[in-house]
C-alpha cells in the first residue's frame, strides 16, 4: 500500500495513476512499480 501511497503524491500529475489503476492495484490485477525517486521534501527555501 506504500508504493501505492507514494505513486498519488507525485508532484506531476501526470505521473499520477488514474483511481481506476489504484483499484487494480490494490486487488492485485496489476502489478506495482517501484514509484519514482521523490524529490528532497526536506530542502526549503526561507
Amino acid at each position: 500500500m506504500l508504493q501505492i501511497a507514494l505513486w498519488c503524491i507525485q508532484d506531476k500529475p501526470a505521473l499520477r495513476p488514474s483511481m481506476k489503476k489504484v483499484l487494480l492495484m490494490l486487488e492485485g490485477t496489476v502489478d506495482i512499480p517501484d514509484p519514482p525517486s521523490p524529490t528532497s521534501f526536506l530542502s526549503t527555501s526561507t
